[in-house]
């Protein structure tokens, strides 16, 4: 009776929470409003009609997650598949291979070379956090495999405890893990979303990052080429590619071959649905794939903040600011590039490097700028424009929006950054679109120098998961 009980207060708050009226959700969630469902719940078990419940609540529980479908009631602390921060005093989330700062977070599944998290928190007081991971599709949904079945080890283990940072204006505590560890590793590739929390409640979430475990037993040839499009052709870049897989047995190459391929690391645009349109013993010829088509975009802009003592590149002053006691950087206004020819101007394809260079680049003595952004535009444009980068997590998010000045006719925005070398660049966001262009205020040409990384998952049925059984990075420029 216990147990029925508890499963019916679940599915009453179940169903109560998640009524869809706009009025319902504007009211503030009082005792009388969550006492009267378990009044009625008390009800329905006296006159035993619990099983009416007990199917509702089977029915309209899910684990399928955000990412694949709309959300009615956004919540900061839902979970989602996808790079993300659920605390507004977590800045800097940086993911890595350990040994170098701009690695993707893609470890082998035979060596397993640890992946380094680090980030801040802003908040003074250290924290009692735990981490776990989770095993995902091809598509970024949660696999049918149990945590035992793709973890060896713990399932859940605490972070080391955080640092304070010293002789910086902005105080902050300092996270780092690595992982996999003698704690905790992995058993199969794939994909893989690494959730951080507080104490032991999962629910609380701090952070998600999305890291790759793979397993070379494919060959992928892959290359950028000119697109076919003639319209296209100054604007635009081809992926192409053949998978050879000689001692790997692909039973069904049209359904369970699953071929992403991602430009400068970016999820929000990644292609998906590929097919094979030859295939010749023992391999699957894609032949200028429609989804390998991306547009060039333009060279990031970047600007550099090792040193607050003097201003760098692309910065015009720096300053100490008045009353947050930090300092102040004002970036050079440039005008947009969307009509000017290419310039070959070198960046790190959208990511950053956090650095203090008078204290060797130690993060903990490395501190936070507030940093003034501006894009003189001869009008408003008809879609929000976003500071877009590797420090947003490629992402178009809401506290990297710019606002619009008439007076000084440009976009303006004032970010939070920790100090180092930054790439970035404006992107727009159309009503309802879900992809930010980067071309519109940028321009796009064929000869941008971009990143790719091709992988290729196979459906394992019998194990019930997808393997990520190839991987090839290609550079539009060195191949």
């Amino acid at each position: 009776m216990v147990l029925m009980s508890v499963k019916v207060t679940a599915a009453v708050l179940r169903t109560f929470g998640t009524a869809g009226s706009a009025q319902k959700s504007q009211e503030p969630l009082s005792i009388d409003r969550i006492n009267t469902p378990l009044r009625h719940a008390r009800h329905w078990l006296v006159a035993g009609t619990a099983p009416l419940l007990f199917s509702a609540a089977t029915g309209c529980g899910s684990s399928t997650p955000v990412a694949a479908g709309p959300v009615e009631y956004y919540q900061e602390n839902l979970l989602r598949y996808e790079d993300r921060v659920y605390s507004p005093t977590i800045h800097t989330v940086q993911l890595f291979k350990r040994g170098f700062e701009l690695a993707p977070p893609i470890t082998d599944l035979e060596g397993q070379e640890p992946l380094v998290l680090r980030f801040d928190d802003l908040q003074p007081n250290i924290e009692n956090l735990s981490y776990t991971v989770v095993h995902c599709s091809a598509n970024w949904e949660p696999s049918d495999l149990m945590p035992g079945q793709y973890l060896s080890g713990a399932m859940t283990d605490y972070l080391p405890s955080g640092q304070q940072s010293y002789n910086t204006l902005q105080p902050f505590i300092h996270y780092e893990l690595e992982f996999p560890n003698q704690m905790m590793g992995f058993t199969r590739s794939g994909n893989y979303l690494l959730k951080v929390f507080r104490g032991s409640d999962e629910e609380d979430l701090v952070l998600t990052r999305r890291f790759l475990v793979t397993e070379q037993k494919i060959q992928v040839d892959a290359r950028v080429q000119a697109t076919r499009d003639v319209e296209l052709r100054d604007a635009a870049q081809q992926v192409d590619l053949v998978i050879r897989h000689p001692g790997f047995y692909i039973q069904d190459p049209f359904g369970d071959v699953h071929v992403t391929i991602l430009q400068n690391m970016r999820w929000d645009d990644a292609r998906t649905g590929l097919q094979p349109r030859f295939m010749r013993d023992n391999e699957l010829v894609y032949d200028f794939p429609s989804q390998g088509l991306f547009m060039g975009a333009n060279e990031y802009r970047n600007f550099d903040l090792k040193n607050i003592r003097l201003a760098t590149r692309n910065i015009a002053r720096i300053s100490f600011g008045d009353g947050g006691g930090l300092y102040e950087a004002y970036l050079m206004p440039e005008q947009k590039r969307n009509l000017r020819v290419y310039d070959n101007q070198r960046d790190i394809n959208g990511k950053f490097l956090v650095r203090n260079d008078l204290v060797d680049g130690d993060p903990l003595g490395t501190d936070y700028v507030k940093v003034h952004f501006v894009q003189p535009m001869p009008e408003e444009l008809g879609a929000e424009v976003y500071v877009y980068g590797g420090f947003s997590d490629m992402q178009c998010r809401k506290e990297y929006r710019m606002s619009w000045s008439p007076e000084e006719r440009s976009y303006k925005a004032t970010l939070l950054l920790k100090q180092g070398f930054y790439d970035f660049t404006y992107a727009t966001l159309p009503a309802g679109a879900t992809v930010p262009d980067l071309t519109a205020i940028e321009g796009s040409h064929f000869q941008t120098e971009n990143d790719y990384l091709v992988l290729v998952y196979v459906t394992d049925r019998q194990q019930r998961y997808d393997r990520l059984v190839g991987m090839r990075f290609v550079n539009s420029i060195r191949g």
